[in-house]
């Protein structure tokens, strides 16, 4: 089974947008440090915009261990 959600697109004032075009707004934070192996390579990456939003990026994991992600594929009827 494929799950796919597609989203209607947001209107231009809800989108935020970087004006200088150059990320001067973004921060970015290395937080747990460590993993299976040992060096200090970051596993988790906060990301805070301008406005104060954040996210938090983790690598993929089963079974507790990084996955080798093959990156974004797309289908063919994607288009």
């Amino acid at each position: 089974m494929r799950l796919i959600y597609r989203f209607a697109p947001l209107a231009p004032e809800r989108r935020p947008q970087d004006p200088g075009l150059d990320g001067s707004g973004l921060r970015f934070e290395t937080m747990d440090h460590g993993g299976e192996y040992p060096d200090q390579m970051p596993q988790a990456i906060r990301l805070t915009d301008a406005e104060g939003r954040s996210c938090i990026y983790v690598p993929v994991m089963q079974n507790g261990r990084v996955v080798d992600c093959l990156g974004h594929m797309e289908d063919a009827e994607d288009d």
